[in-house]
């Protein structure tokens, strides 16, 4: 294989750090900021015009800003002793955050300014941003006064941030031993996909003696963190994190009631889909934590590069044309970094690069179907972006629980047609491997956010040790997974091992998966009602994530996700292959 081969080119937006360009657009964006401050520095206060003139700003800046952020970023992701990028990310945060406080101010001014329908006639920059001035305002009422806004940005590395960094160094140097070797906490979680059952078992006995070599800090750390967006709930007039959160997801609370009401109807569902897995497995009470990820059958489908761009087109293309034409460019024009290599980031990502109308993936392929859906998954990103690149600038933004529901689309028609198409030991494997991941963003999810949401609670009355910890998870868990999982052998440290619930900029970084993969799924269960008409409801969805809610985005679609019908709509079909994987499994 020669050296560039199967990565992706970044030429279109700099060759390199060392490109002119590069350097130019820095001073451009410098020269830009400058200026936004002064202009903001000049003015007592906001009217149409002014705030007309500073979003116009604010756009030039997110223009020239995006590119050198995303090309920064990406070339960290695909090397992490990449040090021209390590530097170049320094001086873009020090460029960020020269204009953070002036940035706070026009919004604080923007919470208190009234637009007429003749102000938005008279700016048309205004009325395009009529949303995004919306909910921006929100956020400059619920901003403090600029010096404490300035306070509270400073504090943040010694404070929320400090424990978040905490959790970081703990878990990056955690280390336990298993069979004669040292392997640290992420390496040992790993193993959970080994087809080795006796590997699986000591990596998860190991995994579990490790984290709790950290409780103690790991603890302080959470605690820490969930103090700290307590008490910005409380600063900033929310009341509580859930309501915050709300709000910075663009959802109503009795969206996420009717989700989780759907949910905890179609639980029973899940546990008998697991207790059948666990007799498969030869386990009578459920199964141990460490053998959820355990494959059934057997699936050798094997895929190069091409073959997967073949795959994908085919399947993608039959459900929107424009699709299918844009996975297909995605492969020739390179915009794929396929394979693993040291220092490479581990997983999968997606950045849209919309001010040159592409996208750029970033994966670990390793030529198996998983492999394929994987970049399925991530050119759903792609799609989303593509759908949304002639919005302006500062309307290209969605939110998290609509962020991966293109992505579990993609994944819901290549893994629905590789099911369709198998027989015998594969589909059962690929069809056990749908259940797995629907358990995991059904049940461990719902498991996390119980945990998430009695944690926030206990915390206002006082510090909650490891023991304590340990016990709410336990028991988020039996609720979430009920017979399914052996009562003996549950993970209480899933609190360790779960960076999101150490997040100071989003707290519950849990029913966002949920959310996306049941909408996604009800989706598709529309299309497969309706046919082609619904494509283009799909694509008016998609375009209108970044301008909307989340009730109105899905409300263009035909969807009414305030209403427990629609969850439960969604789940019927994950029902359906779980009674599938029963009848295949009925004489186990």
């Amino acid at each position: 294989m020669e050296a560039n081969e199967g990565r992706w080119d970044l030429s279109a937006l700099y060759n390199g750090f060392d490109d002119p360009a590069f350097e130019a657009d820095i001073a451009r964006l410098d020269g830009m900021m400058e200026a936004y401050r002064q202009q903001v520095r000049s003015l007592d206060g906001l009217d149409a015009a002014a705030l007309a003139d500073l979003l116009g700003r604010e756009e030039a800046m997110w223009v020239v800003g995006a590119d050198l952020q995303k090309f920064t970023d990406m070339r960290r992701e695909a090397d992490a002793g990449d040090s021209q990028a390590v530097s170049a990310m320094g001086r873009l945060k020090k460029l960020f955050g020269s204009v953070a406080g002036e940035a706070a101010l026009v919004r604080r001014w923007m919470g208190g300014l009234v637009l007429t329908e003749a102000d938005y006639a008279a700016h048309p920059i205004l009325a395009d941003y009529r949303f995004f001035i919306g909910e921006e305002a929100e956020k400059g009422r619920h901003m403090l006064d600029t010096s404490a806004e300035e306070l509270l940005g400073r504090m943040q590395g010694c404070a929320g941030g400090a424990w978040t960094d905490l959790r970081g160094y703990l878990t990056s140097f955690a280390h336990a031993p298993m069979n004669g070797k040292e392997y640290t906490l992420t390496q040992l979680r790993g193993f959970i996909h080994s087809p080795d059952k006796a590997l699986r078992k000591a990596a998860f006995e190991a995994e579990l003696a490790c984290s709790k070599s950290i409780e103690g800090g790991m603890a302080f750390a959470l605690n820490g963190v969930k103090e700290h967006m307590n008490l910005m709930a409380e600063l900033r007039g929310y009341g509580d994190v859930m309501t915050m959160t709300m709000a910075q997801c663009r959802m109503q609370p009795e969206t996420l009631k009717a989700l989780w009401g759907a949910v905890e109807d179609a639980l029973p569902k899940f546990h008998a889909y697991l207790c059948r897995k666990a007799r498969v497995l030869g386990y009578e009470k459920g199964l141990p934590w460490y053998e959820l990820c355990a494959g059934l059958g057997e699936s050798g489908q094997r895929f190069d590069t091409e073959g997967a761009r073949a795959y994908l087109v085919e399947l993608l293309g039959a459900f929107a044309p424009d699709l299918g034409e844009m996975v297909d460019r995605a492969f020739r024009e390179h915009w794929i970094d396929f394979y693993p290599r040291p220092g490479k980031s581990g997983g999968a990502f997606c950045r849209n690069l919309s001010n040159q109308k592409q996208s750029r993936v970033l994966t670990n392929f390793e030529g198996n179907l998983d492999g394929v859906v994987t970049i399925a998954h991530e050119l759903g990103h792609a799609y989303h972006g593509h759908l949304i690149q002639d919005h302006r600038p500062l309307n290209r933004t969605y939110t998290m629980p609509v962020a991966e529901t293109a992505s579990n689309f993609n994944e819901t028609l290549v893994m629905n047609a590789a099911i369709a198409r198998a027989r015998g030991q594969e589909k059962l494997a690929l069809l056990e491997q749908r259940l797995q991941d629907y358990t995991q963003v059904i049940c461990d999810i719902y498991s996390r956010f119980l945990f998430e949401r009695e944690v926030f609670e206990e915390r206002k009355g006082g510090f909650l040790f490891p023991e304590r910890l340990c016990r709410i998870m336990a028991e988020t868990q039996k609720t979430a997974y009920g017979p399914g999982l052996d009562p003996a052998c549950l993970h209480p440290y899933m609190w360790v091992n779960k960076v999101h619930y150490y997040y100071t900029t989003l707290s519950f970084y849990n029913f966002p998966y949920a959310f996306g993969a049941l909408l996604a799924t009800g989706l598709y269960a529309r299309y497969q009602k309706e046919g082609a008409p619904f494509v283009e409801k799909y694509r008016a969805f998609l375009r209108s994530t970044t301008v909307s809610t989340v009730e109105e985005a899905a409300a263009v679609a035909g969807i009414d996700v305030t209403q427990k019908a629609f969850w439960a709509e969604s789940l019927a079909m994950v029902a359906g292959q779980i009674d599938e994987f029963l009848l295949m499994t009925e004489d186990a």
